[in-house]
């Protein structure tokens, strides 16, 4: 167990370029959103300054109008495509043009919590981390809602997940960027998205240019408009633990704000909801539900605001899909026609969808269930090392190796048994 912390520790050394990590270096060279907010999780299990410093050198990367890009562009790489030339956005530092899944703020509530009563950095990332969620409380949801629209599938960070098959079938792809793409130089091709999936979205990005980012402009006109059940989870439960924080801080107009948000959300999740108690995401264009029933599916836990009979529903479905799959949770349910065991998001394992979803268990009395996701975890990094993601099926290792959230979901929730087991109480 020593050697496996050693080696964990390790990788986030490596991937470390002074203050902001890389998922990993050959197939990601950049600083990642969502990646950041894991990864200060595990540096915080050793070195809890430099865990405050990957959310700190993140949000440098901040827009005025408060998002947080998906990508801070540091330092030139040559291997990676789209590059800051494709997204044509004239910042220091640059940027991408799109966002990911808000999991700073309950990052920042841990390592908080870890501060021993110190509150400068806290203090100081507070008002940072507000603009980041009024972007998409105001911005993201111009006619208050309480859903929030994702205009590209990379901001899910469940890429080219099947959830999207359908609203991406209707934008008409009007670039052609297969000879562009360096990421199958680095991974086989069948554990990436397609040639047609990257043309789809690339045509996003221009349709985006053509509106020069103007973020309400770009929320209510693009041609692929979705309220992604995994961003109205993520957002719902950061909006929580924000809201702890602004109360413990003395940020009253803030936490005031952050009420409001949080009930319209929970009214507007009702709307995610199947008839068979599974939630999904919503095409907003169309006004109809995803299909497929993915890893997302969960997280309604995680943002408590499932009831306990969608706990229970869960519970089932969780126990039916990893006897089909063998570890826990793939990305899509493996009986569906759209799994594939090894091809990205379309059925591979991710440590950290399983301490979200396991936190979300957890917090409804389904210890068992949540222990059988950390021990899964655990087991695959023990017999393959730390990759990407996991083949559900035999656990084998795909993407890159070396990943720095897994590494760091190792460090702190899935490896030693002293590890912390939730992201933190509610």
């Amino acid at each position: 167990m020593t050697d496996r912390d050693d080696a964990a520790r390790a990788v986030l050394r490596r991937n470390d370029r002074g203050g902001f990590t890389v998922p990993n270096g050959r197939v990601y060279p950049f600083q990642w959103n969502w990646d950041s907010a894991f990864v200060a999780l595990g540096f915080a299990t050793f070195d809890l300054d430099r865990a405050w410093r990957e959310l700190e050198t993140l949000f440098e990367g901040q827009w005025q109008d408060g998002m947080v890009p998906h990508i801070v562009f540091r330092a030139p790489a040559e291997g990676y495509y789209p590059g800051p030339e494709a997204w044509g956005i004239q910042r220091q530092p640059l940027t991408s043009g799109i966002s990911q899944p808000p999991v700073a703020a309950t990052a920042a509530r841990v390592l908080h919590d870890l501060s021993a009563g110190d509150a400068a950095r806290i203090r100081g990332l507070f008002p940072k981390l507000f603009a980041s969620h009024r972007w998409w409380h105001e911005i993201r949801d111009p006619d208050g809602t309480g859903l929030v629209t994702m205009v590209h599938p990379w901001e899910s960070g469940r890429d080219n997940s099947p959830d999207w098959d359908e609203p991406l079938s209707h934008v008409v792809p009007s670039v052609d960027v297969a000879h562009l793409r360096k990421d199958l130089g680095h991974v086989d091709a069948t554990q990436r998205p397609t040639h047609d999936f990257y043309n789809r979205v690339m045509t996003l990005v221009e349709e985006a240019k053509a509106l020069a980012w103007d973020g309400v402009s770009v929320a209510r006109t693009l041609s692929f408009r979705v309220c992604d059940l995994g961003i109205q989870s993520i957002l719902l439960r950061a909006d929580r633990d924000l809201l702890k924080l602004a109360e413990e801080l003395g940020f009253s107009t803030e936490a005031t704000a952050l009420r409001d948000w949080i009930a319209r959300s929970e009214t507007a999740m009702q709307r995610l909801r199947g008839a068979d108690g599974l939630y999904r995401s919503l095409d907003l264009r169309s006004g109809r539900l995803s299909e497929a029933v993915t890893c997302a599916a969960f997280l309604p836990l995680y943002a408590r605001t499932a009831s306990p009979e969608d706990a229970l529903a869960l519970k089932e479905y969780l126990a039916a899909t990893r006897a089909v799959a063998g570890f826990s949770v793939a990305s899509t349910d493996p009986r569906d026609r759209r799994f594939d065991a090894t091809r990205y998001w379309r059925g591979p394992v991710w440590l950290m969808m399983n301490r979200m979803i396991a936190d979300g268990l957890s917090g409804y009395g389904l210890t068992e269930e949540a222990n059988t996701l950390r021990q899964d975890s655990g087991e695959l990094v023990r017999r393959n090392g730390f990759w990407e993601y996991f083949d559900p099926r035999n656990g084998a290792g795909c993407g890159g190796p070396d990943f720095s959230w897994t590494a760091a979901m190792w460090l702190s929730w899935s490896g030693s048994p002293s590890a912390e087991q939730t992201l933190t109480a509610l």
